[in-house]
C-alpha cells in the first residue's frame, strides 16, 4: 500500500521533488523515485507485505526492461508466485509487488483477470516505450491523470498530488461541480479540475509516445451478472434453494475473509454495531483488535454503538478499542480532516476519525464491513426506489402536471419537496428514483447555485437527464437493479473514495472483503430474491456464530451525529454556509455541509471563493 506518481514523455525536471511530498502521507516506510531523459515514476511506501529493502519501489525488472510503481495489494500473490516459478522465474523478495511485476510483463494486459486484490499500477516498457496504467475492478485503488498539449501524461494516487507537480492549471470543471452539489461526491471519470480524470475502477490505459487508449478489462462487478442466461429459474448455474444459498455465501465469504487477512503486520477491524463488521469478526481468526467511535453528547444517544459493539468483540475475544467523540473534539479535529480531502465529499469523517485511532494504537491494516449493504440489500432504497418507480410508472403522462402541482404548493419549495417534483417530471425509470431518495441539489438547485457563484452553468433539463446511460441493465429485476445502482453510483464515486482517501490520510490500509470480485462472482448464481431479501437474511443466515441479541437489532449503520452538531445555535463546529440564491432550502443538515465542504475545497485548490451573506 502507498502512493504512487508518474510522468511519461517529457523531461522530468523538478517532478519528484514536487508530488513526493504531496503522496508521503500515503507511504512513511519508505519512498524512492526513478528517471531516465523523458520517464519519472516516484512511490511512498506503507510496507504491508515483506517488510525488507526487497519491497522498495520503483521496482525494476531482473532484465531492466521493466519499472513499476504500484498502490495496493494482490491478495492471491503466492498462488500466481507458484506459477511462474513452475514456468522457471525466480523471486528476490516475498512480496506482492514483484510478482505483478513479472506477472504482467509475461501476460500482458491479459494477466489483470487473474489479479485478486485492490490496485492501481503503473508498468512502463523501457524498451517498447510505453506504459499500462490498470485499475482494480470496483477501483478501490485510485489513479488519475492528466495529459499535456504535447502528449506527456501524468498521474498520481491523489489529485492533489497532480497539481502539486505544477504542470496543470488550476481551472475548475463545473460540470464536475453541478455533479457534486447534486450527488455529494464527484463522479468518475469527472475531476473538479478541467482536464484531470480519474481512470474508470476496472480500466487499462494504454500510453506510448503521447497516444492513449483506455479501456474496461472488466464488466462491472456490482452486476453480479454472468450474462442473462444466469437470471432464468431453471437454468443449471442459477441457485434458487435457501440452504444452498447459505452454504456457498458462507463458503464465498469465508474464502474472502481469509484471502483479506494476508499480511506481514497485524491486522485489525473497524467494529460498528451492524451485522457487516461484526459478520467479519466472526470470520476471522480470533485476537483482532477492534475499533469503534462513540458519543455521549445530549441527543446523540441514537448514534451511539459503542455498547453493542463492546459486547460483541468480547463475545469473540477481540481486543477492543472505543473513542467517545464530542462535539468539542471534532471541531479541533475538522480543519484536518478538510485538508485530507482529496476532493470534496460528504462523507469521510467517520472513517478519518477511527483510521487516526487504529494507527494511533500501532495498526497499519484494518479491514471494514463496507460494501455488505450493496451486496446484501441491507439499505433502506432496496425498498424506497423500486416503490417510487411503480408509483411513477402508474401516473405515467400524469407525472409532469402533477409536479407542476407540488412546485406550487407550500411543500414545493422545501428541498424533499423539489427533488419528489424533479422526479415525477422525468420519464420512469429506477435511476430517477435513485436520483430522487440520494438526491442532494435538484438540477435547477445546481444551476441557481453556480449561476449565484458566476461559475458556468449547465442547462437543468441537460443536468436532469445527465447520468440517463447509467441506467441498470434491463434484464435485471428492481432489487437487482437497485444494487447496480448503489454500486456503481454511491458506492463507487463516495464511499470507496472517501475510504482511500480517509484511511491513508493516517497511513492506514483499509481492507474490504465485501467489495470483493472474486467473491462477487462466486455468489452471482444466486437469485436476487435470495441475496436481497430484506434484513439481510441470506448474510444472517450464513454467520450463524452471531448472536440473536445482536441479528435482531435494529439497522442502525456509521454515522456521526452532524444534524445535531450544525442544528445547535451554540454549535462547537461553527461552520459558515457561502452564499446562496434566495429561497434555497437549507434546512437539512447535508445541504450546509454539501456547501461548506465544496467552498473550502475551491479555496484551498483552485483559489476559487464563494462569497459569503
Amino acid at each position: 500500500m502507498c502512493g504512487i506518481a508518474g510522468l511519461l514523455g517529457a523531461p522530468p525536471g523538478p517532478f519528484a521533488q514536487r508530488v513526493g511530498p504531496a503522496i508521503a502521507h500515503r507511504g512513511p516506510d519508505d519512498a524512492g523515485s526513478w528517471e531516465d531523459p523523458l520517464t519519472c515514476l516516484v512511490q511512498s511506501r506503507l510496507a504491508i507485505l515483506d517488510l525488507s529493502a526487497s519491497g522498495h519501489q520503483p521496482m525494476a525488472s531482473p532484465c531492466g526492461r521493466w519499472q513499476i510503481v504500484f498502490n495496493g495489494e494482490i491478495y492471491n500473490h503466492a498462488s500466481l508466485r507458484a506459477r511462474l516459478e513452475a514456468e522457471g522465474q525466480r523471486f528476490q523478495g516475498s512480496g506482492d509487488t514483484e510478482v505483478l511485476l513479472r506477472w504482467i510483463a509475461s501476460r500482458g494486459r491479459g494477466g489483470l483477470a487473474d489479479l485478486r486484490g485492490m490496485f492501481a499500477f503503473c508498468l512502463f516498457d523501457r524498451q517498447e516505450g510505453t506504459a499500462l496504467l490498470a485499475r482494480d475492478p470496483h477501483g478501490i485503488k485510485p489513479l488519475y491523470f492528466w495529459r499535456g498539449a504535447s502528449g506527456e501524461l501524468a498521474f498520481a494516487s491523489e489529485l492533489r498530488a497532480l497539481l502539486a507537480s505544477g504542470r496543470i492549471r488550476r481551472q475548475p470543471d463545473p460540470e464536475a461541480i453541478a455533479a457534486y452539489l447534486a450527488s455529494g461526491s464527484v463522479p468518475e471519470p469527472l475531476t473538479l479540475v478541467a482536464g484531470v480524470q480519474r481512470l474508470q475502477g476496472g480500466h487499462w490505459l494504454h500510453w506510448q509516445a503521447g497516444a492513449i487508449k483506455t479501456a474496461a478489462w472488466m464488466p462491472l462487478p456490482e452486476t453480479l451478472m454472468q450474462g442473462p442466461e444466469r437470471r432464468r429459474e431453471g437454468h443449471p448455474t442459477v441457485i434458487s434453494d435457501r440452504q444452498a444459498a447459505v452454504d456457498l455465501t458462507r463458503s464465498a465469504l469465508r474464502d474472502s475473509v481469509a484471502a483479506h487477512m494476508v499480511s506481514d503486520v497485524p491486522v485489525g477491524l473497524f467494529l460498528s454495531a451492524g451485522l457487516d463488521s461484526a459478520a467479519l469478526l466472526a470470520l476471522a481468526p480470533p485476537g483482532l483488535h477492534t475499533f469503534t467511535i462513540g458519543f455521549d453528547d445530549p441527543g446523540a444517544e441514537g448514534f451511539d454503538e459503542s455498547e453493542p459493539a463492546a459486547r460483541i468483540a468480547a463475545l469473540f475475544g477481540a481486543e477492543h478499542t472505543a473513542l467517545t467523540l464530542h462535539a468539542e473534539q471534532a471541531r479541533a479535529w475538522l480543519p484536518q480532516f478538510l485538508a485530507s480531502q482529496d476532493q470534496p465529499s460528504i462523507d469521510g469523517f467517520n472513517t478519518w476519525c477511527v483510521s487516526r485511532l487504529a494507527r494511533e494504537r500501532g495498526l497499519k491494516v484494518a479491514l471494514s464491513g463496507l460494501g455488505g449493504d450493496e451486496l446484501f440489500g441491507g439499505y433502506p432504497s432496496f425498498r424506497t426506489v423500486p416503490r417510487l418507480f411503480r408509483w411513477r410508472r402508474r401516473l405515467g403522462p400524469f407525472g409532469p402536471l402533477t409536479a407542476k402541482i407540488l412546485r406550487r404548493s407550500p411543500w414545493g419549495s422545501r428541498q424533499k419537496g423539489q427533488r419528489l417534483a424533479t422526479f415525477l417530471a422525468s420519464p420512469a425509470s429506477l435511476q430517477a428514483a435513485h436520483r430522487c431518495l440520494r438526491g442532494q441539489f435538484t438540477p435547477s438547485e445546481v444551476a441557481a447555485l453556480l449561476r449565484h457563484w458566476g461559475l458556468p452553468a449547465p442547462d437543468p433539463v441537460r443536468l436532469a437527464l445527465a447520468g440517463a446511460a447509467d441506467e441498470p441493465p434491463i434484464q435485471l429485476d428492481p432489487a437487482d437493479g437497485v444494487a447496480w445502482l448503489e454500486g456503481c453510483r454511491y458506492l463507487r464515486n463516495q464511499l470507496l473514495p472517501d475510504s482511500d482517501v480517509m484511511s491513508m490520510a493516517s497511513a492506514l490500509e483499509l481492507r474490504l472483503p465485501f467489495v470483493d470480485a472474486t467473491l462477487q462472482r462466486q455468489l452471482s448464481p444466486i437469485i436476487p430474491s435470495l441475496r436481497l431479501a430484506p434484513g439481510k437474511a441470506l448474510l444472517q443466515a450464513s454467520v450463524p456464530e452471531l448472536p440473536e441479541w445482536f441479528k435482531n437489532r435494529p439497522k442502525q449503520g456509521f454515522r456521526f451525529p452532524f444534524q445535531l452538531w450544525l442544528d445547535d445555535p451554540a454549535s462547537p463546529l461553527n461552520l459558515q454556509v457561502p452564499s446562496t440564491p434566495a429561497g434555497l432550502d437549507l434546512s437539512p443538515w447535508y445541504r450546509r455541509w454539501n456547501l461548506m465542504v465544496l467552498e473550502t475545497w475551491l479555496r484551498d485548490h483552485l483559489a476559487i471563493d464563494l462569497q459569503h451573506p
